[in-house]
């Protein structure tokens, strides 16, 4: 009997033995499943960008409207200081109030020349849903820049019609403005120097320095921050547009005449 015992239990761990060293010849292997499961989690592992401060200011609502204007500046390639003083102020305006480098604003403004402005109208449209005389306010302030040199060209025509469109202006606001700014513009009368003068308060052997000092001071007194609330529904050339364009002219017909 204890033979037979003895040769069971000899039998059970050959077995053992031989199942083991099977074993250890074929190690477990991961199926294709598990193989490809893990591919794809490294595949979709998203890598996020490190954006510059720019680059994050450019995405922001105030980054998109110097991006249209800046573009809607470069459409016709031509500038005055009008044109230039607008930009600069509603550029130090939004500085202000976002608290953010007037330096990196004036960068993006001067580098959108081969922006989409379709694009980035659809862009502020999103940031300005249900802010219906902002939207309008930005339309308005885009007629201003392109009249500021008494040429509304047809580069720009067509740049703030496509912009309007997209924010959904109504026909009757934005044909207001397109019939104001072009009757305006077509009464305009060029100033003679005795009255650049007196529109400066300046007398005739005035210096250069006079001129920019005068010029900048009336300017900033006259001059409306179209991005501040209250003035969202107070029409542009009824509240200083126009004189803006006097005293612009003036200066431009006067600094010829200083060295």
């Amino acid at each position: 009997m204890e033979l037979i015992l003895f040769l069971i239990a000899a039998g059970i761990i050959f077995y053992l033995y031989k199942t083991f060293q099977v074993y250890l010849s074929n190690p477990i292997m991961p199926n294709d499943k598990d193989v490809l499961q893990v591919q794809n989690q490294q595949e979709f592992i998203e890598v996020k960008p490190i954006l510059t401060p720019k680059e994050k200011l450019k995405a922001t609502e105030y980054g998109i409207i110097v991006r249209i204007l800046g573009k809607l500046s470069f459409v016709d390639n031509k500038s005055c200081i009008l044109e230039e003083k607008l930009a600069n102020g509603i550029i130090e305006d939004i500085s202000k109030d976002s608290d953010q480098p007037k330096e990196l604003f004036l960068e993006i403004y001067k580098e959108s020349e081969h922006e989409d402005i379709e694009k980035l109208a659809e862009l502020f449209r999103e940031e300005t849903i249900a802010q219906y005389k902002k939207r309008l306010k930005i339309i308005e302030f885009m007629f201003a820049l392109s009249y500021a040199d008494g040429n509304f060209s047809k580069l720009e025509e067509e740049s703030i019609i496509s912009v309007a469109a997209i924010l959904e202006i109504e026909n009757d606001d934005f044909n207001y403005l397109y019939d104001n700014f072009k009757a305006i513009n077509e009464q305009y009368e060029e100033i003679s120097k005795e009255e650049a003068l007196k529109l400066l308060d300046l007398q005739p052997n005035f210096t250069k320095e006079e001129l920019i000092s005068k010029y900048d001071k009336i300017f900033e007194e006259k001059r409306q921050n179209v991005l501040d609330p209250k003035n969202l529904s107070k029409p542009y050339n009824d509240n200083g547009g126009q004189y803006l364009r006097k005293i612009s002219e003036a200066y431009s017909l006067l600094i010829k005449e200083v060295k």
